[in-house]
């Protein structure tokens, strides 16, 4: 058997049933028989499994005689050897005369799939107890089960085949209702695949359809997508004779909105509507919640106006349903104006309603509203749950007032309620935004205290912090913490860490954090060797670069945009423009466009080596192509132009980026006066610093300076004077520059006066 049958088989043998089956090698014995409803319900479900135990000759002989009985025809040896399959520490099973299986259902269904996921093994995990007494087997069952049944629960796939294979070895057999509890317990664990293998199971016994069973498999066929096959188990259902109950149609319009069949679903709803059965509240909740699902909340509003006129019954769930799709798609007045509409109806909104009306505010930005909201709930004895504290606790920490929501946190508390990870992250996200890493660290503390137990976005949030604040050596602290708890720092802990020395120049440490996490099993990305390569070239080191971006290549890692500007930039700080090129051409040929930052690189170091000529030539095929110059992009051209001496095309330029859709920033202005200001145009500087101020565009404190010791090397010491003033009102200081010339005044004319 090739290896990719080995996968697949090993996956599919993980569950009770198969394991029964399969654990042990089976030994043949040529007296007994198998029917061939035995043999079909065996192949269908294990698969080549059968392969694996009995070799590939034996298996294509099952195979030959199951085909032989699907098709009518009568095989050649008519004796066929049955498999006595011996469980781990069990009794040989008993060999069960079956009748002949008619569904063919298995036939249609997908592949089983593991016995359970996210953690729940397919292995019997029940209490020791004795199983033997089926009384005692039976009362486990009914009380585990039944939904809300007061028991235990049963929450494995391997508690509930345990449970099915000791139920069909019983003498008499139990009824279908237990049978049907059972089934229930698989649904609600989402195993629809097992319930319907179990049903086909229950057929080959012998034991006829009835009512439960085949609702059970209706909504199994109709939650796996095959809503075709929910229709056939509509006509049996009509064909034996059965009611249709409204949860079966509701069940079949649900399976047919999950399958994205809405017409289809809309047309078997007006059918209700005029032979029967009734639609009741929740067939308009399923309705509601299809159309919402597939994008059509405008006509789940229509139809619910619909259903108001006709006086219809439905219920809060279904203005639930579609106040929450309208939040979702950003439409809370609208969400709002429903809100009120059900009130004045007579429904009373619940905190799901509230809470989803709370996110929807907090999500446009209307905390005002939000709050308002919140006051309006209480005072009609709704209280707020942990949905609805979260989410007013991380709009009101994204907007920076921590503060207020530390408050809102306390009350929480106060209330009973306790805060999730969820919470507690999102208001140390908020305080850390604010630069106050010691009430964070609080934070952290208490919610280890209250055993909520960080989690990796808890831990990203407080080292980027401490990094962006130089605080590497908390940073690490809080890094060794994390492990401490059990969590791996991801790729983004250590790229954060690196990315702090980088900022600090600590190249080796940076190194050395690369070097660990490699230590510690984190294989290294993209984003961690830019941050080393941009740290690198930010000290001149571009031949330590290209080295770590030789490495990532070795790695297998492939550079991406961000990889490639980084370096174009570094080379052109060093002056090697014809290595910055070839980086581009090199970018271009692994299908990554440049972009602006890349070519803005470009054009600067083109700039710094005075080739204004060349700079200019490129600004023009930026312009003629996709990638339409920014103002940065002028910035630097014009920046270039003053430093290269020549003001007039600087001038020139500045004058024509209106006509070129683009608008001046404080940068802009600021490289263009200094220009004016070096050559002596103190005049047309000033005249320019009004202009700014009329295009809504307001000076800053480099402005200022800027203007200022133009005047003052000019000996316009009264202007000078005056813009002082005027810059100490905004609230600008003066730098060391303007501070030295202006001593220097003083110390000749003696103290200034600001009138004008």
């Amino acid at each position: 058997m090739g290896r990719w049958s080995q996968v697949r088989e090993s996956s599919r043998l993980t569950d009770l049933a198969r394991l029964e089956h399969c654990q042990t090698v089976a030994r043949l014995e040529p007296r007994r028989l198998v029917s061939p409803a035995l043999l079909r319900l065996s192949l269908v479900t294990f698969g080549d499994s059968w392969a694996l135990l009995i070799g590939n000759a034996r298996a294509s002989l099952l195979s030959t005689r199951l085909e032989c009985f699907v098709r009518g025809r009568t095989p050649k040896r008519k004796l066929l050897p049955v498999f006595q399959i011996h469980h781990h520490h069990q009794k040989m099973m008993k060999p069960t005369s079956l009748c002949r299986a008619s569904s063919i259902f298995l036939l249609l269904l997908p592949p089983a799939p593991a016995a359970i996921s996210s953690g729940r093994l397919g292995f019997c995990s029940m209490p020791n107890r004795n199983f033997h007494d089926p009384h005692q087997l039976l009362s486990y069952v009914r009380t585990n089960c039944r939904a809300g049944g007061g028991g235990d629960g049963i929450t494995s796939v391997g508690d509930a085949l345990c449970c099915f294979g000791k139920m069909i070895q019983m003498n008499p057999l139990p009824s279908s209702r237990d049978f049907s509890l059972l089934l229930g317990a698989l649904v609600r664990m989402k195993q629809y695949s097992t319930a319907i293998r179990l049903i086909e199971q229950l057929h080959s016994l012998g034991i006829e359809d009835n009512h439960f069973w085949l609702t059970i498999s209706l909504n199994c066929f109709c939650r796996l997508q095959q809503a075709d096959l929910g229709l056939s188990i509509l006509g049996r259902i009509l064909k034996l004779g059965f009611p249709i109950t409204v949860v079966t149609s509701s069940t079949l319009i649900d399976g047919l909105f999950i399958q994205g069949k809405t017409d289809q679903a809309l047309r078997f709803l007006d059918d209700m509507g005029q032979n029967g059965p009734e639609p009741n509240e929740t067939t308009y909740a399923i309705v509601a919640k299809g159309l919402c699902r597939a994008g059509n909340t405008r006509l789940a509003i229509e139809l619910l106006r619909d259903w108001e006129e006709r006086s219809c019954t439905i219920n809060s769930f279904t203005y639930g349903i579609i106040i929450d799709s309208l939040c979702k798609k950003g439409f809370v007045t609208e969400a709002l104006r429903l809100h009120e509409n059900m009130i004045r109806k007579g429904f009373k909104p619940n905190v799901v309603i509230y809470t989803t009306l709370i996110h929807g505010l907090c999500n446009v930005g209307q905390l005002k509203d939000a709050l308002v909201l919140l006051e309006q709930m209480t005072s009609q004895g709704i209280q707020p749950d942990l949905f609805t504290y979260s989410s007013l606790v991380h709009c009101l920490c994204n907007r920076g007032q921590w503060k207020d929501a530390t408050v809102l946190f306390e009350k929480m508390m106060k209330a009973g309620i306790e805060p999730d990870v969820i919470t507690y992250t999102s208001i140390i996200q908020g305080v850390c935004n604010s630069s106050q890493l010691k009430e964070a660290q609080r934070l952290l503390s208490h919610m280890v205290q209250r055993r909520v137990m960080p989690d990796d976005r808890t831990f990203n949030i407080l080292v980027d912090a401490h990094c962006k604040e130089g605080m590497l050596v908390e940073a690490e602290a809080i890094v060794d913490q994390m492990i401490r708890l059990g969590i791996v720092p991801s790729s983004f802990v250590y790229n954060t860490l690196m990315n702090g020395y980088c900022l600090q120049n600590r190249m080796k440490d940076a190194m050395e954090v690369l070097n660990l996490m490699v230590e510690r099993g984190c294989s290294p990305d993209v984003a961690c060797y830019s941050t080393l390569i941009n740290g690198y070239c930010k000290v001149k080191r571009v031949d330590k670069s290209k080295m770590l971006f030789q490495e990532m290549l070795q790695r297998g890692l492939i550079p991406d945009v961000i990889t490639y500007s980084t370096l174009v930039n570094g080379f052109c700080q060093v002056g090697n423009l014809e290595g910055a090129a070839e980086l581009i051409n090199e970018m271009q040929s692994r299908d990554l466009s440049p972009n602006h930052y890349t070519l803005s690189a470009l054009l600067d170091g083109l700039c710094k080596t005075q080739q204004i000529d060349k700079a200019m030539i490129l600004l023009r095929k930026m312009e003629k192509s996709k990638f339409v110059p920014d103002i940065v992009a002028y910035n630097i051209l014009i920046h270039g132009m003053c430093n290269a001496g020549k003001l007039d095309d600087a001038k020139g330029l500045f004058d024509c980026l209106h006509a070129r859709g683009m608008h001046p920033d404080v940068c802009t202005y600021n490289i263009i006066m200094r220009g004016l200001c070096k050559e002596g145009c103190t005049e047309e500087a000033n005249q320019l610093l009004k202009e700014m101020e009329g295009n809504g565009c307001f000076p800053d404190g480099i402005t200022y300076n800027t203007i200022i010791q133009g005047l003052l090397r000019d000996n316009e010491n009264t202007r000078a004077a005056q813009l002082v003033g005027k810059m100490v009102e905004r609230g600008f200081s003066a730098n060391i520059t303007t501070m030295e010339l202006w001593v220097k005044y003083l110390m000749t004319n003696g103290a200034p006066s600001f009138c004008s």
